[in-house]
């Protein structure tokens, strides 16, 4: 720092003074008149000596090459955070002079020590965390922060009466948003009648002449079922129009239970063990309204699937093929089961079993799922009475009505909702669309 007295005739001339020894950035300290004399005190932060402009520029290349060298080293550690290799990253270039290029010299030893397999081990270990991070927020911000309390409440509603994650998000996410909690649910339940297809008329079975084959796996009800529709037949047509037919070649006296139904109820009971004998035997019933076909139970991964559904396309009649779904099973099995016999196409399905049921979102959801339409349910052992049409209203209001029983386990609240949105899973293409 410089000061020093400056005396002069007018303030303006020792105001030029100034700027000439000093600059134009000199501090005035005081300014007074002594015996005519302008008298000002002025001083300087800094003075320029010989040799000076070239230790700035020194010091100003030196400033530079530190901070791109700094540079460099951050872009390395972000890019080795990202997954890529240093050997790639490039500093800014800095202009300098032939004389500053020593000052450029330093080692790049920081690369090395990067480089070293511990650090390479915690850089590993913080992109892995990292990636942990994106993904719960990119849960969190998909999941519960986009639905309002009453589409919260909903979906717990949904999940805890059965259904899949999938079908309640598609059918939430059309939920208007001005709609109240009394609204919602009352909604909701509509739109999923609205896309269920069911039989509105039995006399489309009872009137017309058709050949129903009911399959499904071992247990889930078929030839009770048949016995229940055959025995509303008689009842309403007598016994002249309608006929019995087992496949059930494979258990040991496994047409004898349809051979009793049908002494009961009067109605000719025929046996098929392959595709040319059922063929024949559908030759010799033309004259029938209404024929039944029992088949034989199969798991839904059994080889012998295909060829119990070939032996019905092979036949010179149309026979229409009809699911019978447990609707105590559990959403994954049913689905399975849908989609096995489902290779050469279904015409229809019965739920069964609904008396032995916890819930019915899942039969529910496989119906939609595979755009199946529901011929009858049945919920006992009696024939005739445990089976009727469907009221899809009242079915689906039944399901949400189980979501509240004390006997289900499966109860999900609003809060456990975003461990369910992390294991969202995603309807195959081709599948039912919700209106």
């Amino acid at each position: 720092m410089t000061m020093k007295k400056f005396l002069a005739k007018t303030t303006r001339q020792a105001l030029m003074q100034v700027k000439e020894e000093l600059g134009e950035d000199a501090t005035i300290i005081s300014n007074r008149s002594i015996n005519g004399w302008t008298e000002i005190l002025a001083r300087s932060e800094s003075i320029t000596l010989p040799g000076s402009k070239l230790l700035d520029s020194v010091s100003s290349a030196k400033e530079k090459a530190e901070k791109a060298l700094q540079a460099k080293k951050v872009q390395e550690t972000v890019d080795l955070l990202n997954g890529r290799s240093s050997s790639k990253v490039t500093s800014t270039p800095v202009e300098l002079t032939p004389s500053h290029v020593e000052v450029m010299a330093p080692k790049e030893q920081p690369v090395e020590i990067i480089n070293h397999p511990q650090i390479q081990g915690m850089l590993k270990e913080m992109r892995e965390m990292r990636n942990q991070f994106q993904a719960q927020l990119e849960t969190l911000s998909n999941s519960t922060l986009e639905f309002s309390p009453n589409k919260r409440d909903l979906m717990s509603q949904f999940l805890s009466a059965g259904f899949n994650l999938d079908l309640a998000k598609r059918v939430i996410s059309k939920l208007p948003s001005d709609f109240s909690a009394k609204e919602a649910k009352p909604w909701a339940m509509n739109l999923l009648a609205k896309n269920m297809q069911v039989l509105e008329n039995e006399a489309e079975i009872m009137n017309q002449h058709g050949i129903y084959a009911l399959l499904g796996p071992t247990g889930v009800g078929k030839t009770t079922t048949i016995a229940k529709i055959a025995s509303r037949f008689v009842l309403k047509h007598g016994n002249q129009d309608i006929a019995l037919v087992s496949t059930d070649t494979y258990r040991i006296g496994g047409h004898e239970q349809l051979r009793i139904y049908g002494k009961i109820l009067g109605v000719e009971v025929f046996a098929a063990k392959d595709a040319q004998e059922l063929q024949q035997t559908l030759e010799k019933l033309q004259d029938k309204k209404l024929v039944l076909i029992d088949m034989a139970g199969l798991s839904q991964k059994d080889k012998m699937v295909s060829s119990q559904l070939d032996m019905l396309c092979e036949a010179s009649r149309d026979i229409k093929k009809i699911i019978c779904l447990n609707a105590s099973g559990t959403l994954d099995t049913l689905n399975n089961v849908s989609k096995a016999f489902a290779g050469r196409g279904l015409d229809g399905c019965i739920i069964t079993k609904a008396d032995e049921a916890i819930g019915l979102g899942s039969v529910i959801n496989v119906i939609l799922q595979n755009k199946l339409k529901v011929l009858y349910l049945t919920n006992g052992q009696r024939v005739p009475e445990d089976i009727a049409l469907v009221d899809k209203i009242a079915l689906i209001e039944e399901a949400f009505k189980q979501e509240d029983s004390s006997d289900h386990l499966s109860i999900v609240r609003p809060e456990d909702l975003p461990a369910f949105f992390s294991k969202s899973s995603v309807m195959p293409s081709g599948q039912a669309q919700y209106a």
